[in-house]
């Protein structure tokens, strides 16, 4: 809260002084201003200067010259997110905003951060590791967007729209060479469809060895194997109709390293905890990861599967009515996840008892979704979107020989929402946004005593069937003032994470289930133009308050965790899901964009995070005291900047992000762990550099060359460590691709 009162006296302070003295400092015109963004953050096409929400928008520009490659590079430039790869799941990310992260491959757990690709909601964040080369818009929504994107987005939205085919012929290659012997070739043709429309085709390939050595394999294992094709048709069959359909066939056949971390730790008791150490990996005699960071792992006896494939269908039907806009999204993904895990012992080792810790898990999941939005387009001072939205999923897992157990879950899910504005003057605007949300979740999971009874199914462990059911409504009310400068709003909003099930649970007590999360937020922000808009400055403050936080817990299967008074034996590990904790996050984000010269545009983007458990039961005892909020550095920064220059007849651009990182923790068990007494588990806070040089020369026949010449984290040589986590009996942690140099090569005509 100390955050957010500082920042309500700078924004009185602000709003309420001599309007004069700051209308003067803009009196010097000049030719060059900040481009205006558009953004979709309340489903309707709005100046980003406009809307009441904590949004972050990349144009295309920005993201093309500052060599901006995957989703999870948006960490750089957007204040309070962090997001990495995520460990044992196919082309998933890992995201975290202001302090919320979902890091978990079950597709029965759900995700805190929201991704929505061409207006379709995507459940689970497998498949979403999307290139962003063929890009029309991304934005970044912070905070919990329950009442216009539904349940699982108490984190906030990462919202990404794709081209639509240009409905003339022509075509856009790329080709990337980067270190680790990484090829990366995509291409786009378009062509029209009559008169009336057009096809566009894209393709990819990408290879790459791993930057980690295996000492077991004695060699460089091959790490990212992907393919993906993607057709978009899209046409009028009348004046006002458009009708857009995608879809998209992806191969994944990446490869994994882990690196082993022993496990030492010192308890709350103060005695020491926990040591496995298997042929001298990790950190030996001590939780310390930065001594993993040799990038040296004994870890995988045969290659590290984890891989995706999968088909995706998007269907987009847009009517232009007279003063609204009728839309209808429909969306279905369909893929098959793959890990195949040796863990220690001989190479060729897998599913054999040389196999220390051998995994071999298939999920299947599927997803089908429609949305109708209805939104107004008068002109006048009403203006709103109402719709509803129906979503269903099933899940399948089969997992052996380590942890033989077979899980099914089916779940639907249907909302009613709106949200309107309504403008009481030229000065003040009134908001308010309301969903009411209904869901059903029906789970199975039989679990054997090993890998023969998996094989004949008998004897079970456990088999049983349980249901879930739930109801939300959740709303947001706000409010603004328009001034000379800039507008000012505040909001009250709330949203909610749904609660389920625990496909890893292997007893009664940890299958569960457990109740949905919720959050409470309040949040202040200022949006201003100053200086004939060559600065746009942007101020966010927000307190946050989670209740009924879901906890994943990990832990050795000794019956050292006891559930109502009675020890849980799980085989391998335990993993247990509860609503244990409470949560208070303030923080504070500031965004600014200066055009310093024509040819000179500066960016940065600052959070930071105030984050402490207000409470955490652990088998009735209130550990908050010990228990660190995971994923969630207290502070992120970048400054980034272009300098566009004429050279040659053509473009040069000399682009860089310098960023920096907090430290944060990963997922540990707080009931053993003492964040004070044990070693460092931390990941090391962290300072990137990334720059780039492109040169772009427009050809008279109409084609456009680009090359380009970048380094990516050019001040770190080591390499580090960015999700450690703790699986029980083991303890692991991902590493980072280290200091790495390429070539880009572009044509487009």
């Amino acid at each position: 809260m100390k955050l957010m009162k500082l920042f309500i006296m700078v924004a009185v302070f602000v709003s309420f002084f001599t309007q004069e003295k700051i209308i003067a400092q803009t009196e010097s015109s000049s030719d060059y201003t900040v481009e205006e963004i558009l953004v979709t953050a309340r489903k309707r096409t709005e100046s980003i200067q406009d809307v009441p929400v904590a949004v972050s928008a990349l144009s295309v520009t920005q993201i093309e010259r500052g060599n901006i490659q995957r989703v999870q590079d948006l960490e750089k430039l957007v204040p309070n997110v962090e997001m990495s790869d995520m460990a044992f799941a196919g082309g998933a990310i890992s995201a975290g905003i202001r302090g919320l992260t979902f890091d978990d491959l079950e597709k029965t757990f759900e995700t805190t951060v929201g991704v929505v690709i061409d207006g379709v909601f995507a459940a689970s964040n497998s498949g979403v590791d999307l290139d962003l080369f063929d890009l029309e818009s991304v934005e970044v929504l912070r905070g919990p967007q329950g009442t216009l994107f539904g349940r699982n987005t108490i984190g906030g939205v990462i919202n990404i729209a794709r081209t639509k085919p240009t409905r003339e012929l022509g075509a856009k290659i790329k080709l990337d060479l980067e270190e680790d012997n990484t090829s990366d070739l995509k291409l786009i043709l378009n062509t029209p469809l009559g008169d009336k429309g057009g096809i566009k085709v894209s393709l990819r390939k990408l290879q790459s060895d791993s930057f980690m050595f295996n000492v077991t394999r004695d060699e460089r294992e091959k790490a990212r194997d992907l393919e993906s094709a993607s057709v978009s048709i899209d046409f009028d069959p009348t004046e006002n109709v458009n009708v857009n359909f995608i879809f998209d066939n992806y191969n994944d056949n990446s490869q994994h390293n882990l690196l082993a971390i022993t496990k030492f730790y010192i308890n709350n008791l103060g005695a020491p905890q926990g040591v496995f150490a298997l042929l001298g990996q990790g950190a030996a005699g001590s939780g310390d990861l930065s001594a993993a960071n040799d990038y040296e792992t004994v870890y995988s006896a045969e290659p590290f599967l984890s891989g995706i494939q999968g088909n995706n269908m998007t269907l987009r039907v847009q009517w232009e009515l007279e003063n609204h806009t009728l839309k209808y999204i429909a969306g279905n993904n369909d893929f098959k996840e793959l890990m195949d895990i040796c863990s220690w012992g001989s190479p060729g080792a897998v599913v054999t008892p040389n196999c220390v810790f051998p995994v071999v898990r298939d999920q299947n999941y599927e997803q089908t979704s429609h949305e109708v939005q209805l939104i107004s387009d008068s002109g006048g001072p009403l203006n709103y979107t109402l719709g509803i939205f129906y979503i269903e999923t099933e899940a399948n897992m089969d997992s052996g020989p380590a942890s033989n157990f077979q899980s099914q879950q089916e779940a639907e899910a249907q909302a009613i929402f709106g949200d309107l504005s309504y403008d009481i003057n030229e000065d003040w605007t009134l908001g308010l946004g309301l969903r009411y949300t209904e869901e059903e979740k029906d789970f199975a999971i039989q679990t054997y005593g090993g890998l023969q009874a998996k094989l004949d199914r008998t004897p079970k462990v456990l088999d049983l069937s349980r249901s879930f059911k739930d109801d939300n409504l959740q709303h947001r009310v706000v409010i603004q003032r328009n001034t000379d400068f800039g507008m000012v709003y505040l909001s009250h909003s709330t949203g909610f994470r749904s609660g389920g099930f625990n496909a890893r649970g292997s007893t009664l007590e940890s299958v569960g289930p457990y109740n949905s999360e919720e959050v409470e937020t309040i949040e202040l922000g200022l949006r201003s133009e100053l200086f004939d808009n060559r600065l746009v400055l942007n101020l966010t403050a927000f307190t946050n308050d989670y209740t009924d936080k879901q906890e994943v817990i990990v832990t050795a299967a000794d019956g050292s965790i006891v559930v109502e008074g009675v020890p849980q034996f799980c085989g391998t590990t335990c993993t247990f899901v509860r609503n244990a904790g409470e949560v208070s996050i303030d923080g504070l984000e500031i965004e600014g964009t200066f055009r310093a010269t024509e040819a000179l545009t500066l960016r940065t983007a600052i959070g930071v995070l105030d984050s402490g458990y207000d409470k955490f039961e652990y088998d009735g005892q209130d550990v908050a005291a010990a228990a660190q909020l995971n994923f969630a550095p207290d502070y992120t920064a970048s400054l980034s900047w272009e300098y566009v220059t004429e050279f040659r007849n053509g473009e040069l651009v000399f682009a860089g992000t310098f960023s920096a990182k907090d430290e944060f923790y990963g997922r540990f068990d707080p009931a053993v762990y003492n964040y004070e007494l044990g070693a460092n588990m931390a990941v090391d806070k962290t300072e990137k550099l990334d720059l780039s040089l492109t040169y772009t020369q427009d050809n008279s026949n109409g084609s456009t060359i680009t090359f380009t010449v970048f380094g990516n984290d050019i001040l770190e040589e080591g390499g580090y460590i960015v999700r450690p986590f703790d699986a029980g009996a083991f303890a692991f942690a991902t590493p980072q691709k280290r200091r790495h140099f390429g070539v880009s090569l572009g044509y487009e005509f």
